[in-house]
């Protein structure tokens, strides 16, 4: 353990001794400083009256909770230099969308990136982005929560529905995208997996930075920050948070705002992410300066590889959703049309066109993997979708006992409360269908 502290960057141990100092004096005058100047960054975050709405309940039950909350959150964390309000909402929209169960602080957080200044479009790409890192439901979950936010505020949304087809495939687009913001590194992306699943490499370019991270709406670096405060959230991704350090700094952020928000997702993930994130931080930034020293620019050859149509995927991907989900699926895709069509789009083309229409691996089998995966996840943000694809075990041919296995399974790997949600989740099904196990 003292290794690990003594590798963190002088502005880490300055502000931890800094806490300490404060804890040790929580109900000294400079604790009422704390609070005032936590009080005054939570109202431009949330608004002003917060204290008197927000927390008047929690007051009562658990005063020192407030006070805690006020005090270390907003009063050492947020208050901080070195990080814009912006960036910091931001990061705190990304990392709750991930979590999947906070939807109280998502909704908090979301409200704060129209009150320091973001637009809809930048609120709703920031949520997109993480589909990346966390799949699909956690993005749709943290969607239903904009859309009551939206709701609340009177905020109408330009949609638009159509799909267009761009001039370079996904694939060029992609590889494009990379070398932006990655630079001379960016073919080991399309090399790594070539020896065992080269689609996966495919996916990657083609999804991941042909489709989200070039969409419009969401600067680089508002991009880099969601992806470091994502990896930091969901935890065990050291070489993808390595990658995505090297990314920000690419894209202009500076040592001292991943710094900063780094010590930021202590606030959600606790210190021991914040101080593991922040070592690899510190090798990065050893690593990227000594390399900027040492760069020579080398011509860099789009790979050649060519994609299917959008429509080509949407119509395998409608096939495919209407044997696994029937009318259950298609009503989650047009769920989205009212405030981001283009998310009801991925879900066909990319989730059942480009994956689960996959040969190779039966459509039951994906099915109960897909329960079992769910299961493992257990946030709140999956319960929806674990019932929509029990649904869709049984519609392609599982049965109950199946399904029951295929979620009692994950009791060594994610533990029984997880497991006993989502036996209730099945049996809540088999009622709905009539069905004995």
């Amino acid at each position: 353990m003292l290794a690990t502290f003594t590798a963190l960057p002088s502005a880490f141990i300055a502000f931890t001794t800094s806490v300490r100092a404060n804890q040790s004096n929580a109900y000294l005058p400079h604790s009422r400083d704390r609070y005032k100047r936590g009080l005054e960054v939570l109202n431009k975050i949330a608004g002003a009256g917060t204290d008197d709405s927000t927390f008047i309940s929690l007051r009562v039950f658990s005063p020192d909770l407030v006070r805690f909350y006020i005090e270390q959150s907003y009063g050492d964390i947020f208050s901080r230099p070195g990080l814009d309000l912006k960036y910091r909402e931001i990061a705190n929209v990304a990392t709750l969308t991930v979590l999947g169960n906070a939807q109280t602080q998502l909704k908090h957080h979301i409200n704060g990136m129209f009150n320091v200044g973001c637009t809809p479009q930048e609120v709703l790409e920031t949520i997109l982005h993480v589909i990346i890192y966390r799949g699909f439901p956690a993005t749709q979950n943290g969607i239903n929560v904009v859309r009551e936010v939206f709701r609340e505020r009177n905020i109408v949304t330009n949609i638009d529905v159509a799909q267009t087809e761009q001039d370079e495939s996904r694939y060029q687009r992609g590889i494009k995208n990379l070398e932006e913001i990655v630079g001379e590194n960016s073919t080991q992306i399309a090399e790594q997996f070539t020896d065992i699943a080269p689609d996966l490499a495919h996916y990657i370019i083609e999804f991941a930075y042909g489709d989200i991270w070039s969409r419009p709406g969401l600067g680089h670096k508002s991009r880099a920050i969601a992806s470091v405060a994502a990896l930091t959230a969901i935890g065990n991704q050291q070489s993808l948070l390595k990658f995505h350090i090297k990314v920000a700094l690419n894209v202009g952020c500076t040592q001292q705002e991943i710094v900063e928000l780094l010590m930021q997702m202590s606030v959600y993930v606790g210190w021991s992410a914040a101080i593991t994130s922040t070592n690899i931080a510190q090798e990065v930034f050893q690593e990227y300066y000594q390399q900027q020293q040492n760069y020579v620019e080398s011509n860099f050859a789009v790979t050649k590889y060519t994609t299917e149509t959008s429509q080509v995927r949407y119509e395998r991907g409608l096939d495919t959703l209407g044997r696994v989900t029937k009318a259950s699926g298609e009503a989650v895709v047009r769920s989205f049309n009212d405030i981001l069509p283009q998310l009801g789009r991925y879900i066909v083309e990319f989730a059942y066109g480009d994956i689960i229409s996959r040969p190779k691996l039966d459509l039951r089998t994906r099915q109960l993997a897909t329960v079992a995966a769910l299961t493992a996840i257990g946030t709140t943000a999956v319960q929806g979708p674990l019932k929509v694809h029990i649904n869709g075990a049984l519609n392609v041919g599982a049965n109950t006992q199946e399904i029951i296995e295929a979620i009692l399974h994950m009791l060594p790997f994610a533990g029984f409360p997880v497991v006993q949600n989502a036996i209730n989740t099945a049996k809540e099904v088999f009622k709905e269908r009539n069905l004995t196990v």
